[in-house]
């Protein structure tokens, strides 16, 4: 596996939260945008929001799964949260799964 990027919030940095979604808004956009994308986009904690029903960037991560990217929202999260149902964009995924695929990565990128 070439690279493996984990988002574990809706918001992008610590600090204020309006500028932090701006952030991950802007990010998401660039990355679906670029020459690279990873093969997985691993969505855990709060990050799990980002691809449900009401989020601000399922325009973006749709274009990043058009691409070809494996976005995988933590299951035990959606079912923390209770949304595991409005999951709009990817599929639940599973702890063994998400540890495989960050110790076979060339490289793993995680942000929070």
């Amino acid at each position: 596996m070439k690279k493996f990027m984990v988002i574990t919030s809706e918001t992008l940095g610590k600090g204020d939260d309006e500028l932090g979604a701006i952030l991950m808004r802007v990010f998401l956009t660039c990355l679906g945008q670029g020459d690279e994308v990873p093969e997985v986009l691993g969505l855990m904690n709060g990050g799990v929001k980002l691809a449900c029903e009401g989020s601000p960037v399922l325009e973006e991560l749709k274009r990043i799964e058009e691409r070809g990217v494996k976005v995988r929202a933590c299951g035990t999260c959606l079912d923390f949260f209770d949304i595991r149902e409005k999951l709009i964009v990817g599929e639940a995924g599973k702890m063994p799964e998400t540890v495989a695929g960050l110790m076979t990565a060339e490289d793993a990128i995680v942000l929070s």
